[in-house]
């Protein structure tokens, strides 16, 4: 590319290579985007069945929830300082320890927990279809959300499309689980604690949108920045909830399913989330998990 820019200025605007680095880096910027759209329709197909399967036999998880959400964000946090650091040296790294950036992002980071959380004590009572049907409001949601806090608004297409894609969506789910036979774990208590995780995500969506593109940093930065806050936050609800207000056990019983959830249903989501929040929208992000029931459906219902 530096050859090419080179050639460009050398010939000018009539030279043979001309408009060739703006077309390949266009050509670049969508291929990321659709790698990264991909990524995070694949892992959200996925990640509910990860929660579910973990579990294990059992009716609920043997591992605290807390703590499943605890390790995986301060590994978020390593990754997120490596990340910086290879590709920044020490200016990147010291900028991830720079309290004014880290504050920046630390209401998001706790907000963002408290999704994880919901989203965890769920799915102990309700199964990952009820889950997906539920979610299916988040396209309209954030939609509205980002007309209200960022000013951006759909046209009367763009509205036609969300609430096709949603409606469609969850018929899809609806009458896929009837003809498989199976019917759906539905709970008060869980379907409550899924659609609080529904409006947290679709608000702390739009609000890290705003930031993450506002801001100048390197995204390692901005990602180690947003884990930050995020895990302290698990750790302050670890310890209330299975300190406090439990035995001390704060862990509860691992295995290796734990692990797996940890690093495939975590490490993966987040990273894959937050970089498709920065090289697109919110609205793109939950289109991903959208399409991401189609495999969901082949996954419990086929």
């Amino acid at each position: 590319l530096k050859c090419l820019s080179a050639r460009v200025s050398w010939t000018g605007t009539r030279g043979p290579l001309a408009g060739t680095v703006p077309r390949v880096a266009s050509m670049l910027a969508i291929e990321v985007r659709a790698a990264a759209f991909f990524a995070v329709t694949l892992q959200r197909a996925c990640n509910n069945s990860f929660i579910e399967w973990a579990k294990g036999d059992s009716a609920t998880a043997k591992y605290t929830v807390s703590s499943v959400i605890f390790v995986a964000q301060t590994v978020c946090v390593l990754v997120g300082w490596s990340l910086a650091y290879s590709g920044g040296g020490t200016t990147d790294f010291k900028k991830c320890l720079d309290p004014t950036i880290v504050k920046k992002f630390a209401a998001i980071g706790m907000i963002y927990a408290m999704g994880d959380i919901f989203e965890m004590e769920s799915v102990n009572y309700i199964d990952s279809s009820t889950y997906t049907v539920l979610s299916q409001s988040k396209l309209i949601m954030t939609a509205l959300l980002m007309w209200a806090l960022d000013g951006t608004k759909q046209n009367l297409m763009q509205w036609f499309i969300l609430f096709t894609t949603s409606s469609g969506m969850l018929e899809y789910v609806l009458v896929g689980k009837a003809k498989g036979g199976g019917g759906m774990t539905i709970s008060s208590f869980g379907v409550g604690l899924a659609l609080v995780k529904v409006v947290i995500s679709c608000y702390v969506a739009v609000l890290n949108q705003k930031a993450l593109k506002k801001d100048t940093n390197p995204f390692p930065v901005q990602f180690s920045a947003l884990k930050v806050s995020w895990a302290i936050t698990s750790l302050v609800y670890m310890i209330v909830k299975d300190g406090f207000m439990g035995n001390w056990d704060l862990f509860g019983e691992w295995s290796s399913r734990t692990v797996v959830l940890v690093f495939a249903g975590f490490i993966l989501k987040t990273l894959f989330n937050q970089y498709l929040l920065k090289v697109l929208d919110a609205i793109w992000k939950n289109i991903s998990e959208a399409v991401g029931v189609i495999l969901v459906y082949f996954a419990k219902v086929v």
